[in-house]
């Protein structure tokens, strides 16, 4: 499904099109967890006439990254309901508060502990899943519901859901930009 583009995004476009690749990536920072590489690579595809242009040209740089590179990526992503909000990035710390992650009583924070644990020895990944719209509920389900998939769909899927992270950040990017 296409992502819109409202009209003042287009004049946000506009400038961030003009900007040498560091410095996109500077302005876009966090758009990927701890990786404002993808966005600096995706420069090269400009000019971005939408934002779903700009979120493929990620996407195109995530894929053409190397094994190690694209794996650093995943691995940039925090555990979530780890109790620990003040580490993560705003961007997460919002997002995991606007699903609830920050107010677990202590069987649901055990039992995400027990998951995040699991789901960490099995793939050798952390799990990520793009919060936006998901309560803590939905989130642990969804955690003890991937578990026993093999690795190589949990890589793809961490990946997957790490441009969802993106495409719904995006929007509060360019309005900060």
């Amino acid at each position: 499904m296409p992502i819109e583009t409202p009209m003042h995004y287009l004049v946000m476009l506009d400038t961030l099109n003009a900007l040498p690749p560091e410095a996109l990536a500077r302005r876009l920072s966090g758009l990927y967890e701890h990786s404002d590489w993808v966005v600096e690579r995706a420069a090269a595809e400009r000019p971005f006439a939408s934002m779903e242009v700009l979120l493929t040209a990620c996407a195109n740089a995530v894929r053409q990254a190397s094994d190690a590179e694209r794996h650093q990526l995943i691995l940039a992503h925090p555990e979530l309901a780890a109790g620990k909000l003040e580490t993560l990035t705003p961007a997460s710390q919002g997002e995991q508060r606007g699903a609830g992650l920050d107010q677990l009583d202590d069987a649901t924070r055990e039992r995400f502990l027990t998951a995040n644990a699991d789901y960490q020895a099995r793939h050798g990944i952390p799990f990520i899943i793009c919060v936006k719209g998901h309560s803590a509920t939905s989130i642990l389900e969804e955690l003890e519901r991937r578990l026993p998939q093999s690795t190589e769909a949990e890589y793809q899927e961490a990946l997957a859901q790490i441009h969802a992270i993106a495409a719904v950040r995006l929007p509060g990017l360019l309005e900060a930009s």
